[in-house]
């Protein structure tokens, strides 16, 4: 009974390992592989006590206007956003309820709010972490734009930032 035991642990070990590794790897090989655009972005807050000193990021894409598919999209579910590339930053086009797979570049997110000519969305890349004592250095800027890189299925991973037309450095 003793070997069972240890053997059932061991293996409830190597489950959770298994996990969290693959998650690495899912998102490491998004960053890689993933395309890379610009989007414009405002600060909205850059500090909490409990989780440290962020930057919560506005879009320009989080709030769409009289963008062709609005009239798919319901309340609380997904939405995709076909990017194209309008000098430095990337815009949205076209907007869908479903996934379509001849679209470039798109990137999902998730409906707030729809009405016949608005649609506000969030993507799962608001929050944006910095060193202590750099966010009201970041909230001052006069321009902020967000390097994303979207994988396939639509995911976004902040890479960077552009502050006032400078990389952001993180030291």
């Amino acid at each position: 009974m003793k070997m069972k035991t240890r053997l059932g642990f061991i293996l409830l070990i190597l489950f959770q390992v298994l996990i969290l590794v693959g998650w690495t790897a899912y998102n490491e090989v998004s960053l890689a592989t993933g395309k890379e655009v610009v989007l414009q972005a405002a600060p909205l807050d850059p500090f909490d006590p409990f989780r440290g000193e962020f930057l919560q990021l506005r879009y320009d894409i989080s709030t769409l206007r009289n963008v062709p598919g609005l009239s798919t999209l319901e309340s609380g579910g997904r939405a995709y956003v076909r990017l194209e590339q309008h000098g430095e930053v990337w815009t949205a086009v076209e907007v869908s309820g479903t996934k379509h797979e001849d679209w470039d570049v798109f990137i999902a997110g998730k409906m707030n709010f729809i009405s016949p000519t608005t649609a506000t969305l969030t993507y799962g890349i608001e929050s944006y972490f910095v060193p202590q004592g750099k966010g009201p250095e970041i909230e001052r800027a006069q321009d902020i734009k967000a390097r994303v890189r979207i994988n396939g299925s639509g995911q976004g991973f902040i890479v960077g930032l552009i502050v006032d037309g400078e990389p952001f450095q993180l030291d």
